[in-house]
């Protein structure tokens, strides 16, 4: 079947947001096609007969199935006689019509085994009209799951093709070739050549930002494949600000630190980084109880007064507990922490830091000498870290 050229899809422009381009990866490249390899049809032993249909003479609708795609198994699509199904369908007492979408299914795995080089000849096409007759199939259902195969190995070679997140123009050519020799129409090649192009950016957009971060290469190889694939590109406010953000990591792990204007007097050429709300904390020891024990005995003296022999045994019950020292603004400089309180001002130079860990809710900085301290907040500590890994990496 020709496909007019000027009505080719991929001269078309496909418009596509990048949050549902996410969100089309996931599914295309994961869920609706499988990678499972294409199998021809096995001869399998068919299932048992049960015990009543042992007594009626009759197999079970499964097993006229597998001696159908037995038959399938053994002997050439084209070669299929009409006697040969319906013989077999009346061992189980039924007729062609009431397993239609049974023998559609069937169909369509005959089909998708002829396309799976990429190309329906005429001695395929030969081979499923004879199907066609042989399961007494409607034109309009052995379309349907005739269109259904040759779509899969269409998706298939659009999911190779672009899995190096690529699209060459002769790659694009091979596409077309491709459809062609499948003898799909345009409408249907638009609409997977469409999805598939979608799914692709959203794939490599996924795979860019995996690590939280967005580079500039990362960026033009996305822009790049959405060029090739005649995609453009659309972000909603909630992308906008994801890649905003993923973009100022990703410079930041690159060395360009943001600078900011603080209300605190800094050193001589000491910038500030970051700044945010925050707690001082640190885990102190605190004791709940004193108990006493061991072996004694007791003597009255007097009225209200008693001799006890023997040891207190006194016992110390005590707990670690997160004490807060402070609150105010904690500054990463480009030499230190400095924490701004309502009580008092702590600095402590990138020297004095072993090691740093960021939580969702806040950093934990262990020193080389005396206890751990940790900063509490709601600010955007995942800014935090990437701006004091790389500030301390700087002065090492």
């Amino acid at each position: 079947m020709a496909i007019a050229r000027t009505n080719w899809p991929f001269d078309s422009r496909l418009v596509g947001s990048l949050a549902d381009m996410l969100v089309s990866a996931g599914v295309l490249w994961g869920c609706e096609v499988s990678d499972e390899p294409i199998r021809p049809f096995e001869v399998i032993a068919p299932p048992k007969p049960g015990l009543f249909d042992r007594l009626r003479g009759r197999i079970s609708r499964d097993a006229a199935f597998t001696e159908i795609r037995n038959l399938l198994a053994t002997t050439s699509f084209d070669q299929v006689r009409e006697s040969d199904v319906t013989d077999i369908l009346v061992k189980a007492k039924v007729l062609c019509r009431e397993v239609s979408t049974e023998l559609q299914l069937i169909f369509e795995h005959a089909a998708l085994i002829l396309s799976s080089d990429g190309d329906l000849n005429a001695q395929d096409r030969l081979g499923l009209l004879t199907l066609q007759r042989a399961f007494e199939l409607t034109e309009e259902e052995a379309a349907r799951a005739r269109e259904a195969a040759i779509g899969q190995v269409f998706e298939r070679t659009m999911r190779e093709t672009l899995s190096d997140g690529k699209f060459t123009k002769d790659e694009k050519l091979r596409l077309e070739a491709t459809a062609q020799s499948l003898g799909m129409d345009t409408t249907q090649t638009k609409r997977l050549y469409d999805a598939a192009a979608v799914a692709a950016i959203g794939s490599a957009l996924a795979s860019a930002i995996a690590d939280r971060r967005y580079t500039a290469t990362e960026e033009a190889q996305v822009s790049a494949l959405a060029k090739a694939l005649d995609v453009q590109l659309a972000q909603d406010e909630k992308t906008k600000a994801v890649i905003v953000r993923f973009k100022l990591l990703a410079q930041i792990d690159a060395g360009n630190l943001p600078t900011l204007a603080v209300p605190v007097l800094l050193k001589r050429n000491e910038e500030c980084h970051f700044a945010g709300r925050a707690g001082h904390h640190q885990i102190k020891t605190v004791t709940k109880r004193i108990n006493y024990g061991g072996v004694s005995a007791s003597f009255k003296i007097m009225k209200g007064v008693r001799y006890r022999t023997g040891s207190m045994a006194v016992q110390r019950v005590t707990s670690d507990v997160m004490t807060q020292l402070d609150t105010g603004n904690l500054y990463i400089t480009s030499s230190r922490l400095l924490f701004d309180g309502e009580k008092k001002n702590t600095a402590i130079p990138f020297g004095k830091v072993t090691t740093f860990t960021v939580y969702k809710d806040g950093l934990k900085i262990e020193k080389d000498t005396g206890s751990d301290q940790y900063f509490i907040g709601s600010g955007d500590w995942e800014l935090a870290g990437a701006c004091l890994d790389v500030a301390m990496g700087k002065l090492r």
